[in-house]
């Protein structure tokens, strides 16, 4: 596992750096609630967002009963917005698998090295999963900080299960980014075009009505904001989601090992 450590110290500034801002985000918006709770505007807010269009209420978790300590975690902490933007780093660590590699040239010396090619994947892939698995780890403790902090309480297993949701949605989405980057030389271009692609797919549930023509688009996104919320306030588990997540990430990281395993250098 020389690998998966030396790219985990490779990697740990950037993953602070994110987590950190992530964490505080967290720690706001949860805290939030508690001007929330028994404000004489609420009616008003819950009121507003459900005169959205049902995809963007969906989106910022606005379905999802915000007035009570269940709903407002899911708004917060499991809505869209929130996915998108671990969705950005889920991108950015893609493009340092291979692709950064590729383009600063010494890929050739770390293959030089008596490493095989689907070892270095392999162990580079488990180094970006175990970061995402720390990530959500660390919104998981921020926001039970904060409503420690706010005096109140929720299940702890139900919003650890609801994350867990969202983490395989973004195994799912790394393991796509990683085999679209291995095709791509430039780390620029490779940035730009995984974060692109990431946003694609956050979004596609928002601007694809289900009953459309086009609702078949919807399945080829991971992404359900629904799921994890519901299960949050409900308890309802979302079970062919979590299958659909947990095919997509191993056929998406099974075919980028296969893919670079071929690759010329």
């Amino acid at each position: 596992m020389a690998i998966l450590r030396q790219h985990l110290r490779q990697e740990a500034g950037a993953l602070v750096g994110w987590a950190v801002a992530v964490i505080l985000l967290v720690l706001l918006q949860t805290s939030l609630y508690r001007v929330l709770a028994g404000s004489v505007v609420a009616p008003q807010l819950v009121k507003a967002l459900h005169g959205l269009p049902p995809q963007l209420v969906q989106f910022v978790g606005g379905g999802l009963g915000i007035l009570n300590v269940s709903g407002w975690l899911g708004a917060m902490d499991l809505s869209g917005w929130m996915t998108l933007i671990v969705s950005i780093w889920v991108a950015l660590a893609a493009v340092s698998i291979v692709a950064a590699d590729v383009d600063h040239h010494t890929l050739e010396f770390l293959l030089a090295l008596p490493v095989r090619r689907g070892r270095l994947l392999l162990e580079r892939s488990l180094s970006l999963l175990l970061q995402l698995l720390l990530l959500y780890a660390g919104i998981f403790l921020a926001a039970l900080v904060a409503l420690a902090w706010i005096g109140k309480s929720t299940s702890d297993l139900r919003f650890a299960q609801a994350l867990a949701v969202l983490l395989l949605d973004q195994a799912a989405l790394a393991g796509t980014l990683v085999l679209v980057s291995l095709f791509l030389r430039e780390q620029t271009y490779a940035v730009l075009t995984t974060v692109t692609l990431a946003a694609v797919f956050v979004f596609i549930p928002v601007f694809v009505e289900p009953n459309s023509a086009l609702g078949f688009v919807r399945h080829l996104t991971p992404f359900d904001y629904q799921a994890a919320g519901t299960l949050m306030q409900h308890g309802t588990y979302p079970g062919g989601q979590i299958a659909l997540a947990a095919i997509w990430a191993a056929a998406a990281f099974g075919a980028a090992w296969a893919v670079f395993s071929r690759q010329e250098v």
